[in-house]
């Protein structure tokens, strides 16, 4: 049994741990800023996502007013095309160089989800309706995003196999799935009972969605999820208010993540390192780009190279090395995708391997839940589960595991075989790389 004074130290000891791992260093205040050029069109560009060195997302076309999905493979912008139409957008890339977002069919002005690799491009369907949209996808394959059915309803889909499938909603008749991570947990927004307003929920494929509330208005949207379960997205704070704030959701806790001074902020995405990247007006009301770590908001244009004269007005996506993209005006006052590597990272390596927990999931637990973890190579570990006041609940896993992504179930029974009861308690993994600790709770 662990004394309180024990459990309190060790919970001190990780929550010290986030915030040094989150902290922001010299070699991060410093970036390198790359055009990611355009397809011609004088009206610019901006960028949505970036993994391993691609960057995706848009731009005009030249001698046209249409858009088309950009792609910029390290300095080759490639544009993908479309399905047959006139235009077209690209939202997400995962490490295989695969591509989602939507385009238009022939003679149709109609937005239809695509997924593009090795050069084509294939149309994911509809629920019936007209309209869909891609939005992510993992390293899995697995794609989500929304469809129109034949009610006119817009539904939050996963494609996984050929096939769409509906996520369903909470309660109301609408949904959108914005961000799925490599453990196939699912983010979005969705509308709650009588559809008055949408909130943020979390999901996984064939599972009930989670509603995540709000920072106490009556609407939030989740845009991007990470590998630890943890979402970003934009709340509003109060009723009749249009102030809104971006938030960071995890363990069961939404956070704001403040503002540049202004009314306005959201996040939009979060790599696994709790860095934050999105958009916020300032006090007088001009929107920038922000990065937000250490539980502080940083505007991105106070981190560009002396006389760069851009200005960042969003932040898109932030991967896994600290690699920034988004969308601003170049020296010329040209709209323009962009590229901020940190200075220390120039060439944006793959990221090492690590020691990741993802906690439990489903989190609120009813029955049974799992608990995933990643190990950076092949050793001991051991999992335990504790209440608040530090007693053991249950050992679930204790010996050699394999490197690597790893997957422990819990049936809700302590150790005596009684059903656990409501509450929150804490899940503590112990490897020689280090001990992380997660929070969760029951309900009966």
């Amino acid at each position: 049994m662990i004394a309180r004074a024990q459990l309190r130290r060790w919970l001190a000891a990780v929550a010290s741990l986030a915030m040094l791992v989150a902290a922001p260093s010299r070699a991060q205040q410093s970036y390198h800023l790359t055009d990611l050029g355009s397809l011609g069109g004088v009206r610019g560009s901006g960028a949505y996502a970036h993994r391993g060195g691609v960057s995706v997302g848009y731009s005009f076309v030249a001698g046209s007013s249409f858009v088309h999905a950009m792609l910029n493979d390290r300095g080759t912008v490639v544009d993908l095309g479309t399905l047959g139409g006139t235009q077209s957008l690209a939202r997400a890339v995962n490490s295989h160089g695969q591509v989602v977002g939507w385009a238009y069919l022939p003679g149709l002005a109609w937005q239809r989800a695509f997924l593009w690799q090795g050069g084509v491009m294939t149309d994911l369907g509809t629920f019936g309706g007209n309209v869909s949209d891609a939005l992510d996808l993992n390293d899995a394959g697995i794609v989500v995003g929304s469809s129109f059915d034949l009610l006119g309803r817009e539904r939050a889909f996963w494609w996984e196999g050929g096939a769409l499938h509906d996520l369903g909603t909470i309660g109301g008749s609408q949904s959108r799935a914005s961000g799925i991570n490599q453990w196939g947990d699912i983010t979005g927004m969705a509308q709650i009972e009588g559809d008055d307003e949408f909130h943020a929920f979390l999901s996984k494929p064939g599972s009930p969605l989670y509603d995540l509330g709000t920072l106490g208005g009556p609407a939030s949207h989740a845009h991007d999820i990470n590998d630890l379960v943890q979402v970003c997205g934009w709340s509003m704070i109060e009723p009749n208010n249009p102030a809104s704030r971006g938030f960071v959701w995890a363990d069961g806790i939404m956070k704001s993540v403040g503002t540049l001074g202004g009314i306005y902020s959201a996040a939009f995405g979060l790599n696994n390192l709790g860095q934050v990247v999105g958009a916020s007006t300032r006090a007088d009301g001009t929107q920038a780009a922000f990065l937000w770590q250490g539980d502080q908001i940083v505007d991105l244009n106070t981190l560009l190279p002396p006389g760069s004269g851009w200005f960042l007005s969003s932040a898109s996506d932030i991967d896994a090395n600290g690699a920034i993209v988004g969308e601003g005006l170049n020296p010329q006052g040209k709209s323009r995708a962009y590229l901020l590597t940190p200075a220390a990272t120039t060439d944006v390596p793959h990221a090492q391997a690590r020691l990741a927990f993802a906690g439990a999931w489903p989190n609120p637990v009813r029955a049974g839940t799992r608990f995933r973890f990643e190990l950076p190579a092949a050793g001991q570990a051991s999992l335990e589960l504790f209440d608040l006041s530090g007693r053991r609940v249950r050992a679930l896993a204790t010996g050699a595991f394999g490197a690597g992504p790893q997957s422990v179930a819990w049936d809700g029974r302590d150790e005596s075989g009684e059903w656990a009861g409501a509450g929150a308690y804490f899940a503590q993994l112990r490897t020689p790389a280090g001990t992380l600790t997660r929070r969760f709770v029951v309900v009966r």
